[in-house]
């Protein structure tokens, strides 16, 4: 599920990501990780963007020993011919009409243009309607669509472009405020409860597989930790970036300029939504992908090179195919992904019209929740808005 649900999905992500992804990481787990050292710090990261974009499959390629190999990451070439293919089938509407949508959202950055109001008569003294004045065209925002792990140049972001988007920007909106207090009475659902251990729940061998692939992550918080939790920290290369990540620098600039804020949920109701599934069974998923960690790397650097190319329906389609779950597995990850994302954009997409009707706002929100049938790209053009990717 997308972004792990949190990382993969939970735009997401972890907070689904997140006062700010990698922030609301760093938050909720309150892990005191010693990543001083140079390697431990490039254990962490694992697969880079560039080795994806330089054909990364070759140094991801699973063990000798193990059954079935993973697929090679695609990279940027395969990922730019994935989205511009051509049609099966010249006489296909249907494919016609998707390739051309999936051309029109090629990017992460999107201008969108609110709808013009319907247009009334006015009375007037002798009885005859007067013809209604032309609305004046709404203002146009922006939608970002964020990935939460990585550095500005993996990414491909220009914090100076998006700066002067903000400064034109009445609005900022994003998906919680990165600076939520955290209350105890959330720690019930980051860490399992007193008499419940995550060894007990996934065994000592996938414990020990845990913790080689999170160096940084103390055992006796490993052992405490919700399965969604260590899903969404190895989707994210073990990176919790806190004021580095695209989530926090945004809204830093944002603040600085004085700018509106809107926050399109809490982070409880955030949190609420990583938890959506019972630990017993999130553990299964967790367990079969600690047994084949060499997807997880794979999905990694494929997130990465296709948000780099701007191709966020392979993205999203790489996801959904769950690679390396059994059908048990992806049953339990289908309805975290209906939690983190189908949910969560169907409330959002009420008050992300409100603000675009009511000014020019710049949102930034994870970019798997752009794209895909009940994304907010497609919400958000089904109710008359148009939107425009805009090279970035």
């Amino acid at each position: 599920m997308p972004q792990h649900a949190a990382s993969r999905k939970r735009d997401g992500s972890l907070s689904a990501s997140r006062p700010g992804r990698g922030r609301l990481l760093a938050l909720l787990l309150g892990l005191s990780l010693s990543l001083s050292a140079p390697a431990q710090q490039d254990a962490l990261r694992g697969v880079s963007a560039h080795a994806a974009s330089e054909a990364a499959g070759a140094q991801l390629r699973p063990p000798a020993q193990d059954a079935a190999p993973a697929a090679p990451v695609p990279d940027a070439a395969a990922a730019t011919a994935a989205a511009t293919a051509p049609l099966p089938a010249a006489g296909d509407a249907q494919a016609a009409a998707a390739m051309a949508t999936a051309s029109r959202e090629r990017g992460v950055l999107f201008k969108v243009i609110p709808p013009l109001p319907a247009l009334l008569p006015v009375p007037v003294a002798d009885g005859g309607p007067a013809p209604a004045t032309p609305p004046a065209l709404p203002p146009a925002s922006y939608l970002l669509g964020t990935i939460h792990f990585g550095t500005p140049e993996e990414q491909g972001i220009d914090y100076v472009q998006l700066g002067q988007l903000i400064e034109g920007s009445a609005t900022f909106i994003n998906e919680v405020d990165i600076d939520s207090a955290w209350k105890p009475e959330y720690d019930g659902y980051r860490w399992l409860p007193e008499d419940t251990r995550l060894d007990a729940m996934i065994g000592a061998a996938g414990m020990a597989q845990a913790q080689a692939l999170l160096p940084g992550v103390h055992p006796q918080d490993l052992r405490r930790m919700k399965p969604w939790a260590v899903l969404a920290l190895l989707e994210a290369r073990g990176e919790h970036g806190g004021d580095a990540t695209t989530d926090a620098r945004l809204q830093r600039t944002a603040a600085a300029a004085g700018k509106r804020m809107l926050h399109l949920e809490t982070l409880e109701q955030q949190l609420q939504a990583l938890d959506c599934v019972p630990a017993s069974e999130h553990a299964q998923v967790l367990d079969e992908r600690l047994r084949k960690s060499w997807v997880l790397r794979i999905e990694s650097a494929e997130a990465m090179a296709f948000y780099r190319n701007r191709v966020l329906e392979a993205w999203l389609s790489g996801i959904d195919r769950m690679d390396g779950l059994d059908d048990a597995a992806k049953a339990i990850e289908q309805r975290a992904r209906i939690c983190l994302l189908e949910d969560r954009n169907a409330r959002w997409i009420g008050p992300l019209e409100t603000a675009f009707q009511d000014g020019a706002s710049f949102v930034a929100v994870g970019a798997i929740h752009l794209v895909g049938p009940q994304g907010l790209l497609a919400r958000l053009r089904s109710d008359g808005y148009r939107i425009e990717a805009v090279p970035f």
